[in-house]
C-alpha cells in the first residue's frame, strides 16, 4: 500500500498484530512500518551493493514524517551510490548538532525557496535530477562551509564521459552555492564552483538548403494526409520551420495569444517570458485552417494540454524526406541562416529567435561573417564590370613581361 505519508496519515495506520510497511507516494523507497507490537518506525529501503538495505530513520510520534522523508532522501542518495548510510547518517547528525547545513540540506533548501518558486517545471525537474543524481551522491553529507574547490575539480572531472550534463552539474553546484553566500551559509565570496574550467561541448548546428526545407514540408503534409501524424502535429512542425520558434513555445501557445491580423503572436509565458513570435503570411493560413478544439493552438491527447512531444512526431517521419539527422531544434539553426541570408543583422536576428542574451545570438555570427564576404565579392564584381566597361576610355598600362610597355588609344 502506497500514501503520502503526513503526521495524520501514519497515525490513522492500523495496528493488527502484523508486521507492515506503507510506502510514500513523494518519495519512492521512505515509508513506515508497523510492528506487530504497534511501533510505527520511519524506513528507507533501497538496493546497495546489489542486495537490499533498510535503514531505520526514527519512531512515530517523536520523528515527524517531513524530518523522516528529509533524512530518507540522504540515506537513499548514499545507498544508491553504494556508500554506508549509517556513516552519512552520522555526519549529519553532527552537522545538524552544530547547527551546520550539509550540502543535501542546502540542495533542498535552494530547491524549495528559488527554484520551485522562479523556474518552469521542466527546469525544476532537470534541478532535482541533477540534486539527485550527480550532487548528492558525492557531497550530500559533506558540510556546505567545508567543501573545497578541490572536491569539486575532482567530482567534475570524474565525469568527463558525459560533458555537457557535467558542465550542468556544475553550474547547478555554483549556483546552490551562490545561494549559500546569500544566506550565510559559506563566507562571501567563497565559492568553489568559481573558475573551474568546463568540458568543451560539440554543438551539431545542421542547416537545412532550401531543397531539403521543401522535402521536410512535403513529408509533413504526406505524413498528416496519410494519417502517421495528426494534424495538430504537423501544423506544429510547420509553425517551427516557418518561424523559427522554439518547439515549447509552439506547443504551449494559446488561442487568446495569438493575433492573426497583425500576424503576430504575443506569448506571455514562454522560457524567456514575454516574447513576440511573427508570422509569415503562410503560417497564418496555417492557423486559420487550425481547429479551436480548446485554449491550445497546438491540442494535446486532452483539450485542456498542449501537445506533448513535437519531437517525436518530427522523428517519425522525417526518414521520408531523407533528413534522418535533422533534429527538431535544426528547424531553428535553418530559421536563423535563411535570416542572415535574406539580410537581417544579428540583433534582428537576435530579436526574432528571442535570445535572451546576445551571446546566444553570436553562434550565428558566421553565417553574417560569410554573407559580407559574399557581399564584398559581388560589390567587387561589379565594380570590376563597371571598369571594364570604361577600359576602352582610359589610358591604361599594361605591362607584360620580356616586352616593352605600350600605350593603347
Amino acid at each position: 500500500m502506497a500514501i503520502k505519508l503526513t503526521e495524520a496519515a501514519v497515525a490513522a495506520l492500523p495496528i493488527d498484530g502484523r508486521d507492515t510497511i506503507t510506502h510514500d507516494t513523494l518519495l519512492p523507497g521512505f515509508g513506515v512500518r508497523v510492528t506487530p507490537s504497534g511501533s510505527k518506525i520511519y524506513v528507507a529501503r533501497a538496493r546497495c551493493a546489489g542486495r537490499p538495505v533498510r535503514v531505520a530513520l526514527g519512531r512515530f510520534p517523536e520523528t515527524s514524517a517531513s524530518d523522516a522523508r528529509k533524512e530518507a532522501r540522504a540515506v537513499l542518495d548514499d545507498l544508491r551510490a553504494g556508500k554506508s548510510p549509517m556513516l552519512g547518517k552520522a555526519e549529519r547528525a553532527k552537522a545538524r548538532a552544530i547547527g551546520a547545513a550539509t550540502v543535501a540540506d542546502l540542495g533542498e533548501k535552494w530547491i524549495d525557496e528559488h527554484v520551485e518558486p522562479k523556474r518552469k517545471p521542466k527546469s525544476l525537474r532537470e534541478y532535482r535530477r541533477l540534486v539527485a543524481k550527480r550532487i548528492n551522491p558525492r557531497f550530500g553529507g559533506t558540510l556546505v562551509s567545508a567543501l573545497t574547490k578541490s572536491d569539486v575539480m575532482s567530482w567534475h572531472a570524474g565525469m568527463a564521459k558525459t560533458p555537457r550534463d557535467a558542465n550542468h552539474a556544475l553550474s547547478t553546484l555554483k549556483a546552490m552555492m551562490n545561494f549559500a553566500e546569500d544566506h550565510g551559509l559559506r563566507a562571501a565570496g567563497s565559492n568553489p564552483c568559481r573558475k573551474i574550467e568546463r568540458f568543451p561541448e560539440r554543438r551539431v548546428q545542421r542547416f537545412m538548403n532550401e531543397e531539403e526545407i521543401g522535402r521536410a514540408f512535403q513529408a509533413i503534409t504526406s505524413a498528416e494526409t496519410d494519417g502517421k501524424i495528426g494534424p495538430f502535429a504537423a501544423a506544429g512542425l510547420k509553425l517551427a520551420l516557418l518561424t523559427g520558434a522554439r518547439s515549447s513555445e509552439i506547443t504551449s501557445m494559446l488561442w487568446s495569444e495569438v493575433d492573426l491580423k497583425n500576424r503576430r503572436v504575443r506569448r506571455q509565458d514562454s522560457k524567456v517570458g514575454e516574447m513576440t513570435i511573427h508570422l509569415p503570411e503562410l503560417a497564418v493560413s496555417i492557423l486559420k485552417a487550425l481547429p479551436r478544439v480548446g485554449p491550445f493552438v497546438i491540442t494535446g491527447a486532452r483539450k485542456d494540454k498542449g501537445y506533448g512531444q513535437l519531437g517525436k512526431a518530427w522523428e517519425r517521419i522525417r526518414g521520408r524526406a531523407g533528413l534522418e539527422d535533422v533534429r527538431l531544434h535544426d528547424f531553428r539553426h535553418t530559421f536563423a541562416s535563411m535570416t542572415i541570408a535574406a539580410g537581417f543583422s544579428l540583433p534582428q536576428l537576435g530579436e526574432l529567435l528571442a535570445h535572451r542574451e546576445q551571446a546566444t545570438t553570436k553562434r550565428y555570427a558566421h553565417l553574417a561573417a560569410d554573407m559580407t564576404n559574399a557581399a564584398s565579392q559581388d560589390v567587387g564584381a561589379a565594380i570590376a564590370a563597371a571598369m571594364a566597361l570604361n577600359r576602352k576610355d582610359a589610358n591604361i598600362v599594361s605591362i607584360t613581361r620580356g616586352r616593352r610597355p605600350s600605350r593603347r588609344k
